[in-house]
């Protein structure tokens, strides 16, 4: 029986550890899109010349969606294992990722905090989305057309 309590304060602890962890790494993109919707491309680390309007109105426009991913993220912690949309949220942040690597590739390498971000946008969701799918295996639940 000791055993059987083990394992479910195991799950348990691992769930929060991710809802945590997603709580904490959703506010990143979250601030940094509230900095360059309000700065443009002032905001932007390291700061950025000047860029024509339609620049700069693409680049506000973009960062309201990127801001929009930690309210996706917070709201559907409280069923983290079986959440479709936390899934699609890591996912759009991975492409994110992958777009930032298409950049630097045709314009050359970003600043350093970008670079990380970059990293981050390119590791952290494949292994977070791993994680949120062992605690739904563990825990037996699907998330099938699950959005809400």
């Amino acid at each position: 029986m000791s055993s059987h309590v083990s394992l479910r304060a195991n799950k348990s602890t691992s769930r929060r550890r991710l809802q945590w962890t997603l709580a904490v790494l959703a506010a990143i993109p979250f601030a940094s899109a509230g900095r360059e919707v309000a700065l443009g491309p002032a905001g932007v680390p390291g700061g950025s010349p000047a860029v024509n309007p339609t620049v700069d109105s693409a680049l506000r426009y973009a960062n309201v969606y990127k801001a929009a991913v930690a309210p996706v993220i917070w709201s559907q912690l409280g069923r983290v294992e079986r959440s479709a949309g936390v899934t699609f949220a890591l996912s759009s942040l991975f492409v994110g990722g992958l777009a930032r690597l298409r950049s630097w590739q045709q314009t050359g390498r970003p600043h350093p905090v970008t670079v990380g971000a970059v990293v981050l946008e390119l590791a952290a969701p494949p292994l977070l989305v791993v994680w949120q799918q062992r605690i739904r295996a563990r825990s037996g639940t699907s998330s099938q057309g699950e959005l809400s």
